[in-house]
C-alpha cells in the first residue's frame, strides 16, 4: 500500500490473500447519519487492514469430519505453491526451518485443529508474511461491523523482533454454523499498534476537568441543535485537533480510566487495555421497526445515583442542576438510535483520557444475537467510550447479564492508524 508513513512490512508469498483498506462508509452501505455524523463509527469500519481472501474456502462438516475445499484449479495449485514456496523461505532466511509455519504447515496451507460436535478450529496460513517496525507490534483479530458471524478469529499479536512471521488466523466456527459454511472476502483484520501504554485508574474526584469537559460538550446549544439534525460536534472538535496532533511524540502514553460512578471493568494486557464490563443487566428486541430495551430497573436507579453523587463531589453540589441534561448521558445508560436502525448505545460509567496524538480503539464483543461495533475515538479531546449495539436477531430479545464483557478500550497512536505498509518480495 502506498503511504506516506508506513509501520510494517507483508510478503505475499501465496497469492492466496491480500491486505485491504476498507472506506469508513463501507463502499456506500453505512447509513447516511452514520457518515455524516457518526466519526467514531466511521474510523472504526476503516481501521487497520481487512485479511481478504481471492478466493472462497469452504468447510464440509460430516461425521465428526471436516474437509477444507477450495474450487478447481486453485485448490490444488495453493497446495503445490505452498510445497514450493516453504523451502524458499527457510532459504533466503525469511523464516526459520524449525519455525511454526514450516513444521505445522509443512504440507498444506490450511489445517483442521479441531473437530468435535461442539467446535471446529481451523489454523489457516494466509500466505502473508509481515514484519513489524521498530516500537511496533502488529494486532491479528476478527474483523468488526461488517463479518461473517458463523465464525470468530483468535485475537493475537506479532511483536518487532525484526523477523518475518507467517500472518495467521485461528478461525473458530461457531456451534450453529452450516454444515457447508463458505468463508470468503474480509476474514480478518490486522492493524499497527503501539506496545508500552500506561493505564491508571482514579476516581473523578481526582480530574474534574474531565466532568467539566463533558458538561462543556454536552451543552445546552448541543441539544437544542440536535432536535433537526446530527450536530456534527464531535467531528468538528476532534478531527481539526487530531490533525493537528498526529506528528506528536508517540512514546509510551500515560492514559487514565476515571469513574463516574460503579466501576466494571478490568485492565490486562498483553497489549495494555481497559475491558469494560456491563453494569445492568437487560434485554433488548428489535422487530424492524422498533428497538425496545428494557434494563433492571432498580440497578440502573442506584447506579444512577452513583453517578450523580460522583459529579457532586467532584465538581460542587450545584453542578448537577445545571447541567441536568449532560448528566443524562450517564444517568440513562441507553441510548437508542432512531426508528428503523437496530442499534443503541451503552454507556460505561468512566471516562478514558489519552495524551495528545493518541485515540482509543474501541473493539465491541460478540454476544448472542448482538455485536458491540468497533470504533476509533480522539480520547485526548473527548472522553466518553460508549458501547454500541448492533442487534440482528429478531423475534426473540437479546439478554446481557450484570458484569458480562462489553467493550476493549486499546490506547493507539493516531500515526499508526494513518500509516500504511510496505511490500516486499521474494529473490529470485
Amino acid at each position: 500500500m502506498k503511504a506516506t508513513v508506513t509501520a510494517f512490512e507483508v510478503l505475499d508469498a501465496l497469492g492466496l490473500a491480500q491486505l485491504q483498506k476498507r472506506s469508513g462508509d463501507l463502499g456506500g452501505s453505512v447509513p447516511l447519519r452514520v457518515a455524516q455524523a457518526c466519526a467514531p463509527l466511521f474510523e472504526g469500519n476503516a481501521f487497520g487492514f481487512q485479511i481478504t481472501l481471492r478466493q472462497p474456502i469452504v468447510l464440509r462438516r460430516s461425521l465428526g469430519h471436516v474437509a477444507v475445499e477450495i474450487a478447481a484449479p486453485y485448490g490444488e495449485a495453493f497446495t503445490a505453491a505452498h510445497r514450493a514456496v516453504l523451502p524458499r523461505l527457510v532459504a533466503q532466511g525469511i523464516l526459520r526451518a524449525d519455525g511454526l509455519l514450516p513444521t505445522m504447515f509443512a504440507d498444506d496451507f490450511v489445517k483442521v485443529a479441531s473437530a468435535s460436535p461442539g467446535e471446529v478450529r481451523v489454523h489457516l496460513w494466509t500466505g502473508l508474511c509481515v514484519r513489524a517496525d521498530a516500537g511496533v507490534w502488529l494486532r491479528v483479530s476478527s474483523t468488526a461491523n461488517r463479518r461473517n458471524r458463523f465464525f470468530e478469529v483468535e485475537e493475537y499479536f506479532i511483536a518487532d523482533d525484526g523477523a518475518f512471521a507467517p500472518l495467521m488466523l485461528e478461525i473458530t466456527l461457531r456451534p450453529d454454523a452450516p454444515d457447508r459454511l463458505r468463508i470468503e472476502g474480509e476474514i480478518g483484520t490486522v492493524a499497527p499498534v503501539a506496545p508500552g501504554a500506561r493505564i491508571e485508574e482514579i476516581p473523578l474526584s481526582q480530574a474534574p476537568e474531565i466532568g467539566a469537559a463533558h458538561a462543556a460538550f454536552y451543552d445546552a446549544a448541543y441539544f437544542d441543535a440536535k432536535v433537526d439534525a446530527p450536530t456534527r460536534k464531535y467531528r468538528k472538535t476532534s478531527l481539526p485537533v487530531a490533525d493537528e496532533r498526529a506528528s506528536c511524540s508517540d512514546a509510551p502514553a500515560r492514559c487514565r480510566v476515571i469513574t463516574v460512578g460503579p466501576a466494571a471493568h478490568t485492565l490486562t494486557g498483553p497489549m495494555p487495555r481497559i475491558v469494560f464490563s456491563n453494569l445492568v443487566p437487560f434485554e433488548a428486541s428489535y422487530d424492524g421497526y422498533t428497538l425496545a430495551v428494557q434494563p433492571d430497573e432498580s440497578v440502573l436507579r442506584a447506579g444512577a445515583r452513583e453517578v450523580e453523587r460522583a459529579f457532586a463531589e467532584a465538581l460542587g453540589p450545584t453542578f448537577l442542576g445545571e447541567n441536568r441534561r449532560a448528566m443524562l448521558y450517564f444517568t440513562k445508560y441507553f441510548t437508542p438510535h432512531p426508528p428503523g436502525e437496530p442499534h443503541f448505545f451503552v454507556k460505561p460509567w468512566a471516562f478514558v483520557q489519552t495524551p495528545p496524538g493518541w485515540s482509543c480503539l474501541l473493539e465491541g464483543v460478540h454476544g448472542e444475537g448482538f455485536d458491540v461495533l468497533r470504533g476509533i475515538v480522539a480520547t485526548d479531546v473527548f472522553h466518553a467510550t460508549p458501547a454500541v449495539f448492533q442487534v440482528y436477531r429478531s423475534g426473540e430479545p437479546i439478554r446481557v447479564a450484570y458484569g458480562a464483557p462489553l467493550l476493549h478500550v486499546m490506547p493507539i497512536p493516531r500515526r499508526l492508524l494513518q500509516a500504511g505498509f510496505r511490500e516486499a518480495t521474494l529473490h529470485h
